[in-house]
């Protein structure tokens, strides 16, 4: 073994998958380190008395050729398409209307249908007179969508996700995360329930047992150098060195760094102070997640449902048994929930089960005579990026200080960006890709060792 490898800190998808690019190009100089028990970062599962829950609900989606070609070759005859049920609920209504609010208004009092519509006639106006130029994403969102859409679904929604006001954050992320249908198709959606989906999940994809973990336990088990429950405790620099928590110390040529990068003052020497100023800066929610086993069969036949009024403790709750039966012990049903919380909004831990279950009587989920199996609660902090109005700035001047030092910034945290599973794999190949065209005479890319 040479004196300085390449180090991958963390054992999440774009790690393992930076680990397979390595290795598929016939590199052996690399070690990844995981501080858990096993791989898989927070695509994980968890199973609780017969029941089985995701790390946070996962599903898989791409538009990325690559991306679904591993999938496909890792979960094998495991890989299962599924068309999406996804809904809204309407408490002032009773109601539910198909996911995206936009693109599905029929079925909602017409009164609120023709303010929606009329609204967006208005924010089409202004576009074509050239008034749409956002500064923030709440203005996004009402010069996209006008102000019917916006103040009755949009506006409150990104409240109860982002645990900011949407007027604090950019709206380049938006990308396909919020769907964005033409507005022909937006009228025909508001005359008819005859419409077909849109937006990137209108399909996708799930293991037919075992929850998601079958997909970072299979990429695992084809790695070489993964090195389990191993915390690093301090990155040296400018010596290029990791310091792990067993007292072991690991030289480096290049690392490809996966954590938090609001860590990178506690865990690196030498922080410029404003590499220290940026990281403090970063913003980020939490997820409280929920999961209760329901002594019932065929709760719901949805896959999930969102909610955007206050009654509500969550944004969204998932069925896993309509994502898989072997989720759920036969004639039960489970239900996960996501409650969002941040510095701004403050988890009040005490009090979030029994809201909880009170707002899915609320919404005759659950019945008043349903036994409850289990609740398991599992907490996700960090959970999603929050794009403020300073994000990029903030990022991009740590990316830059990283690459100084042949660090390479991968995945959801390690770019700090609202990735998916397929993005965060896809920034693990690139980084080692960059990687590989950095060394004088590499194997070409693809190269399959014998």
């Amino acid at each position: 073994m040479r004196e300085r490898q390449d180090v991958i800190l963390g054992g999440g998808l774009s790690g393992m998958t930076a680990a397979w690019t390595l290795q598929q190009a016939g590199e052996d100089h690399w070690q990844i380190y995981e501080k858990e028990e096993r791989v898989g970062g927070l695509a994980r599962s968890v199973a609780v008395d017969g029941y089985l829950f995701d790390h946070g609900p996962h599903i898989l989606f791409t538009i990325d050729a690559e991306m679904e070609a591993l999938i496909r070759d890792l979960l094998g005859d495991n890989f299962h398409a599924q068309e999406r049920q996804a809904f809204i609920y309407h408490h002032a209504h009773d109601l539910y209307t198909r996911f995206p609010f936009q693109a599905h208004l029929y079925g909602l009092p017409v009164p609120l249908v023709r303010e929606c519509l009329v609204e967006l006639v208005r924010a089409v106006q202004r576009f074509e007179r050239g008034e749409f130029q956002p500064r923030n994403y709440e203005e996004w969102m009402r010069g996209v969508f006008g102000d019917g859409i916006s103040d009755r679904l949009m506006i409150p929604y990104a409240r109860k996700i982002w645990t900011i006001e949407p007027s604090e954050m950019e709206f380049s992320w938006i990308g396909r995360r919020v769907p964005t249908p033409d507005y022909e198709r937006i009228i025909a959606g508001a005359l008819t329930d005859d419409v077909a989906q849109v937006g990137a999940t209108s399909s996708f994809w799930y293991p037919r047992t075992g929850a998601i973990e079958p997909l970072p336990r299979a990429l695992g088990a084809r790695l070489k150098n993964v090195h389990l429950q191993r915390r690093a405790l301090r990155i040296e620099l400018p010596a290029k060195q990791v310091v792990f928590s067993d007292g072991a110390v690991v030289p480096f040529d290049h690392l490809l760094f996966s954590l938090p990068l609001p860590s990178i003052p506690r865990l690196f020497t030498g922080v410029p102070p404003e590499v220290e100023r940026a990281c403090a800066a970063l913003k980020y929610q939490g997820i409280y997640c929920i999961n209760i086993g329901v002594d019932r069969p065929d709760v719901s036949d949805k896959h999930w449902v969102y909610f955007y009024e206050e009654p509500f403790p969550f944004h969204r709750l998932s069925f896993p048994a309509t994502f898989s039966p072997d989720t759920v012990p036969p004639g039960k049903s489970s239900i996960a929930t996501e409650v969002a919380f941040s510095q701004w909004r403050p988890l009040d831990r005490d009090t979030a089960v029994e809201r909880t279950l009170d707002a899915l009587k609320l919404a005759k989920i659950l019945h008043p005579d349903d036994r409850i199996d289990l609740i398991h609660t599992e907490e996700i902090q960090p959970a999603y990026v929050i794009y403020d109005l300073d994000h990029a700035k903030n990022v991009g001047l740590i990316r830059t200080w990283l690459r100084e030092h042949g660090i390479w910034n991968i995945g959801r945290f390690g770019e700090w960006q609202y990735f998916n599973m397929d993005h965060s794999m896809r920034s693990g190949k690139t980084a080692a890709e960059e990687i590989l065209r950095s060394r004088p005479g590499s194997a070409p890319l693809g190269y399959n060792p014998p």
